[in-house]
């Protein structure tokens, strides 16, 4: 999991206060293991907010006489479609205010913080500004396509750049314990 040192200023440091790390872009499988960590507390959130709907409506249609459900499972009384739309809708609901908050106010996220990976402005190395990070999070939409090669091309980039990051005019940098 490599990463390459950066020379440009550093969010937050100026020569009266230096930072005590050493801060350098932040490498694909870096990048790639927070962002799984990221789906996994959204996919969660998801299903939490998708079995408290489909729960209260399979209820209710029980309490309104259809007696016929209370022999199948949950899952089983809903459509695959309606089960599978109203996760995505969730999980896209979710991640707005997810990604878009914790960039802008945090600079980072749950998945990201643990391996000190901070979202920065790419000009200056500030924080990003809450446009940037709107842009960010409707980047995310364009990193998807075509299987994820938007994310792939942080794998190759000379700034470890994402797609999403090139189209916000952001970086991903990790913040490493100075020696």
């Amino acid at each position: 999991m490599s990463d390459t040192e950066i020379s440009q200023p550093q969010a937050g440091s100026d020569q009266a206060s230096p930072t005590p790390y050493k801060v350098v872009y932040a490498g694909f499988w870096w990048r790639a293991l927070a962002g799984s960590i990221d789906i996994l507390v959204l996919n969660l959130g998801a299903w939490i907010g998708q079995m408290a709907i489909l729960g209260a409506i399979y209820w209710a249609r029980v309490l309104m006489g259809e007696k016929t459900l209370l022999a199948t499972d949950i899952s089983d009384s809903f459509h695959w479609a309606v089960v599978e739309g109203l996760n995505a809708a969730i999980y896209i609901a979710l991640s707005i205010p997810y990604y878009v908050t914790a960039h802008f106010k945090y600079g980072t996220t749950l998945g990201k913080r643990p391996f000190r990976i901070y979202v920065v402005n790419a000009a200056d190395g500030m924080p990003i500004t809450k446009k940037q990070s709107w842009i960010r999070w409707m980047g995310y939409l364009a990193s998807y396509l075509p299987l994820g090669a938007g994310y792939l091309m942080a794998a190759f980039h000379p700034e470890k750049k994402a797609l999403h990051d090139i189209i916000a005019r952001t970086i991903s940098v990790r913040k490493k314990k100075a020696e």
